[in-house]
Parts: C-alpha cells; structure tokens; sequence
C-alpha cells in the first residue's frame, strides 16, 4: 500500500484513475470495513487505483480539545489494517487550524484534484467535510460533473450487528466499561492498545508477578479492571494479563486522585524490554479492580487472574 503524507511535494507522475473516500475512520469498524471494501471491490472491478483519505489528529483535537473523543486508533494502526484489507493508497491529511480553514472547493483541489482521476466516490450515509462541515455527497456530485461527467457517487448504508449500528461512539462507551469482547464485535478484532514500556515501581516483580508497565498511550484505555491480553512485541505474541487501575492495594486516599497504570504480566516470559514499542490485544474482562487486605492476598488472586486469563486466551496455532 502506497502511503502519501507529504501532500506539498507529492508529485503523481499522472492523475490516475480512482475510486475513493474521505473519512476520519476511526477504530475502523465493521461499518468501515464496508465502506473500505467497497472502495476496494469497485475498484478491482473497474481496473483501477484505490484511495482513502483520512486525518491526522482528529478533527475535534484541533477544534474543540475538550469535546474530541479519545482515539480507537492510532495511525500506525490504520495503516497496518487498511493495508491488511487491501487498499492500494492511504493519503493522510495532517489536520490543522489552517486546513480547518479550506473551503470544500478549495480542498478537493488541493487533496483530490490535482492526484486523481476520478472514477467513483464511496461515502458514509453523514458524510461532510471542509470548512464548517459545509461540503456533503452534493459538494462531491458536483465537482465530479465538472472533474469526470461519467464518475458516479455511492452511498454506503450503514452496517448493524445485533446490538444496533456499528459506531466509534459506542465502542468508546464498551471499553468504557470494560466491555472488551462487545467491543470486538463491533471492530472484527480484539481492541488494541498501543504505547511505549516505562519504569515502574517494580511492586510487582517484587510479589512475583514482573509487569511491563505501558505509557506514552495515545488512545482510549479501558476500564480498569484485569483483563487476559495478547501482548505483541517485535519478535512474537505473547499470552500475558493487563491490571488497569490506581494501585488500590497499595495507594490510599481518593482512587481517583492517583495515575492510572497500565500493567502487564507476560507469560513465559523474562526479558527486559524498557523502552520498547508493544501493543495490548484486549480479549476478555476477567475481573473488577480491588483493594485487597494484604499484598499475600493480592498475590493469591492474580495467581486466579494468571490461571483464568490462560484458560480464556486462544492456543498458540
């Protein structure tokens, strides 16, 4: 998959014909992936290029910060998974003030125009764009009248599982609440949850249990809880168990008032790896935070936790 990022000095040797879309795709759920596959099948069809727009913050992050919802996922993700599903180019919009700022016109120009040749728009059922959300699928019809007279708009209608309509809102509110296998319902994958290993307080490597504790997170982390995890790192996938919360047994006061740690126990498992890039799969909520007594009754459950988190994660193929 061809990824274009630098839009100011990317040169398309020609303006090749396209089928595309325009979306912040966020999670990149089933509803997504429907909408992405058929950008991708219209294309294969048509024998031509397929293209994906999306932005980098989410809009909301620049203009309105305190109302932007937290990220499903990260870029590094969208492109993992859009190149997993086939699409032949990703083009990133770095999102900015400035951006904000383009007139629907002026930003197919800019971002379409001057690339593409195109063929077919796929676009989400509320689909609007441009300064003050003033574009929509009529904005698209238009310019394509005057860009290509034979090219064509599809709406993609939107995708429900049983629990009503495939949405980045409501997955945000399962994790929310720990709902990690709701969630992957809705994404037709395990939530993944990506950061950078930091020093601890090694209170677990003391109890037994040496934890990877997870900072420099970008995205929305689940509720506490311990939950069974996988845990991908540059030379495999690992088993392992994550206890998201304040550290109850150990920290008094307010929960509330202490930071939120990320914690991982990684079965089978002794390297030290401070520093490195690793991701959570979240596969199953196996219990609520609780503040035990002592730490030799901390240490008797997570033996439960470490037993009931094999038990619920897939055997290695």
């Amino acid at each position: 998959m061809e990824l274009i990022t630098d839009w100011e000095h990317h040169q398309a040797v020609e303006r090749m014909q396209t089928v595309f879309s325009i979306g912040v795709f966020d999670g990149l759920h089933l509803g997504h992936k429907h909408l992405v596959d058929m950008v991708i099948k219209k294309a294969a069809k048509l024998k031509v290029a397929s293209l994906v727009l999306t932005f980098d913050p989410h809009p909301l992050e620049v203009l309105a910060p305190t109302a932007a919802p937290p990220a499903l996922t990260t870029l590094q993700q969208k492109v993992e998974i859009l190149s997993d599903w086939g699409l032949d180019r990703l083009g990133v919009i770095k999102f900015n003030r400035e951006v904000a700022s383009i007139s629907p016109q002026n930003f197919l120009f800019q971002f379409l125009d001057k690339f593409i040749d195109p063929v077919v728009a796929v676009l989400g059922p509320d689909f609007t764009f441009g300064q003050g959300a003033k574009g929509n699928a009529e904005t698209i019809i238009d310019w394509l009248g005057r860009t290509n007279p034979k090219a064509r708009v599809l709406i993609a209608d939107p995708r429900r599982g049983k629990d009503g309509v495939y949405s980045s809102s409501q997955i945000r509110q399962n994790l929310k609440s720990g709902l990690v296998e709701l969630a992957a319902k809705s994404l037709g994958r395990p939530y993944r949850l990506q950061g950078r290993v930091i020093h601890g307080q090694a209170r677990g490597r003391n109890l037994g249990f040496p934890t990877a504790n997870l900072g420099h997170i970008h995205q929305l982390i689940p509720a506490p809880g311990v939950y069974a995890v996988r845990v991908n790192l540059d030379d495999g996938v690992y088993g392992g168990m994550t206890s998201i919360g304040f550290n109850p047994t150990f920290n008094s006061g307010i929960p509330e008032s202490q930071p939120l740690t990320v914690e991982t126990n990684i079965f089978d498992f002794d390297r030290f790896i401070y520093n490195q890039e690793l991701s959570l799969d979240f596969m199953v909520n196996l219990r609520e935070m609780i503040r035990f007594k002592s730490p030799e009754q901390l240490v008797r459950q997570l033996e439960k936790d470490r037993q009931n988190a094999q038990l619920a994660l897939p055997r290695p193929e």
